[in-house]
C-alpha cells in the first residue's frame, strides 16, 4: 500500500512538472508572436518616413520585457538606431530630480517644506509678494510662481561649436559657445533681483504655492538646490544615487560620462540636422540616455509605486507619487513631484504615470500603467515642427505599444 501511495505521488509531481513546462513552452511561443507582431507594427510605423531614427521599450517591476530601435543616427544613413543608442530626452530628465530630491532628504541634508533661501548664497524672492517665501515643494510641483520668459531660458540652449556644415541648421535662439556659464551663474543671473537679466515679469502675480505654471528654470532651480544641500555636484549625485544602483551604464549629463559613439545625431528633416547644443540648465532636459537603459529607471518607478522600490523608502515613494490637484489647470489632471497623472495621452486612454518631453530634435515620452503595471516609452531623434508626418508617426508608434502592452496583460492573466 505504502509503494503505491509513493507511486501515486511521484505520478502527480510528474506530470504537475510535465504540465508547467508545456505552460511556460506555450507562454514563450505566445510572447514570441506577440513580440514579433509589435516589431511589424513598429516597422510599419518607421515606413511612413518621417523620424529618422527612434527606440522604444516595455518594462514591468521585474525589468525590460521588449526594446528594440529602428532607423538610423546620422544623415548617411549608415548607422542603425539601436535600444543602445542613447540622445538628450529633454524634461523625462525632470523625473531624476524628483529621486534625487527625496535622496537628499533621506540623508538629512533636507526638507522639502523648508524655503529655497536656506539653501542658496543669494536670495530668491517674487516681488509681488516678497514675504511669502518660495519653498522647496513649490518648486517640485511647479508652483513656485517663477516663469519661463522665452528671452531669458533661451539662453541656456548652447551651440557646442561655432562654425557648421550646410546641413546643420541652427535655431535662432541657439547661443554661441563662449556664452556658456554654469547653472548656478544663470539662476543668479535670471533670479536675483541684481542678476544682469533680472526682471520682475520672471515672476507671476500669484503667491508661491497658489497656481501651478509649469517651469524649467525651476526645475533646474530644485537641482541646484539639491547641489547646495548635499555638498555634491548634482551629475555626480545622480549617478551614486540613481545610474550606478540601476546599472544605467551608457547614461550621464554631458559628453564626458558617456561613449560618444553611441549617441545620436538630431534632425530637422532626412535632409537637415540641428547642430550639437547643450543646456546650461541641465538638469530640467539635458539627460543623455538610451531605451534600454531608461527602461531600468522605469521599471524602477513602477516598483517604487508598488511599495518595492531600491533607490528610496517606500515612504519617500509615497510622497513622490502622492497625488496634488491644483484648481488653475484647465483639466482634471493630477501631479507627483516632477511627474503627472493621466488619463489620456497621444489619444490613448489609460490611467497612466511619467513624463514626456520635447526639445529641438528630440521628442520623449516615458509612462506606466496603473493597473496593468506595465510601462512603456519611446526616444525619437527627429523634431516634431519641421515635418508634417511626424506626430502622426509618433501617435502610430505609441498606439503599437499600447495595443501591445494589452496582449502582454491578458496573456500574463491567462496564466
Amino acid at each position: 500500500m505504502k509503494n503505491l501511495f509513493l507511486i501515486i505521488i511521484l505520478s502527480t509531481i510528474t506530470f504537475s512538472c510535465k504540465q508547467k513546462k508545456e505552460t511556460q513552452k506555450t507562454s514563450e511561443k505566445n510572447n514570441t508572436a506577440i513580440n514579433d507582431t509589435l516589431t511589424n507594427n513598429l516597422q510599419l510605423a518607421f515606413d511612413k518616413d518621417a523620424i529618422i531614427g527612434f527606440s522604444v521599450s516595455v518594462v514591468d517591476e521585474n525589468g525590460l520585457i521588449y526594446d528594440k530601435g529602428f532607423g538610423f543616427t546620422d544623415i548617411e544613413q549608415n548607422k542603425p538606431y539601436t535600444s543602445s543608442t542613447i540622445q538628450n530626452i529633454a524634461s523625462i530628465s525632470k523625473t531624476l530630480i524628483g529621486i534625487s530630491l527625496f535622496k537628499a532628504q533621506e540623508l538629512g541634508k533636507l526638507n522639502i517644506n523648508d524655503p529655497i533661501n536656506k539653501y542658496l548664497p543669494f536670495k530668491i524672492i517674487n516681488p509681488n509678494y516678497p514675504e511669502n517665501p518660495i519653498l522647496i515643494k513649490h518648486l517640485a510641483y511647479h508652483t513656485s510662481s517663477i516663469i519661463d520668459l522665452d528671452k531669458i531660458y533661451a539662453k541656456s540652449y548652447v551651440l557646442k561649436k561655432s562654425e557648421h556644415e550646410e546641413n546643420e541648421g541652427v535655431f535662432d535662439y541657439f547661443n554661441k559657445p563662449e556664452t556658456k556659464i554654469s547653472l548656478v551663474e544663470f539662476i543668479q543671473n535670471s533670479l536675483t533681483e541684481n542678476g544682469k537679466w533680472y526682471t520682475k515679469e520672471t515672476f507671476s502675480n500669484t503667491k508661491p504655492g497658489e497656481k501651478r505654471e509649469y517651469s524649467n528654470i525651476a526645475a533646474a532651480l530644485c537641482a541646484q538646490i539639491i547641489e547646495s544641500a548635499t555638498g555634491q555636484n548634482y551629475q555626480s549625485f545622480t549617478k551614486d544615487y540613481i545610474l550606478n544602483p540601476l546599472k544605467m551604464s551608457s547614461s550621464g549629463w554631458s559628453s564626458k560620462g558617456i561613449d560618444t559613439t553611441k549617441r545620436s545625431k538630431l534632425f530637422a528633416n532626412k535632409e537637415m540636422m540641428i547642430a550639437d547644443y547643450s543646456l546650461i540648465t541641465y538638469a530640467d532636459g539635458g539627460f543623455i540616455t538610451s531605451s534600454k537603459d531608461l527602461g531600468l529607471f522605469l521599471s524602477e518607478l513602477i516598483k517604487g509605486y508598488k511599495g518595492k522600490g531600491t533607490l528610496l523608502h517606500q515612504e519617500s515613494y509615497k510622497k513622490l507619487f502622492e497625488k496634488q490637484k491644483f484648481t488653475n489647470t484647465e483639466t482634471d489632471e493630477e501631479f507627483g513631484v516632477f511627474i503627472e497623472f493621466r488619463d489620456e495621452f497621444l489619444s490613448i486612454k489609460d490611467d497612466m504615470v511619467g513624463h514626456n518631453g520635447s526639445d529641438p530634435g528630440v521628442f520623449t515620452a516615458m509612462y506606466f500603467n496603473l493597473k496593468t503595471g506595465i510601462g512603456k516609452l519611446v526616444l525619437v531623434n527627429t523634431d516634431t515642427d519641421f515635418t508634417d508626418n511626424v506626430w502622426p508617426e509618433i501617435k502610430d508608434i505609441w498606439k503599437s505599444l499600447s495595443e501591445y502592452e494589452n496582449l502582454m496583460n491578458m496573456e500574463k492573466a491567462s496564466r
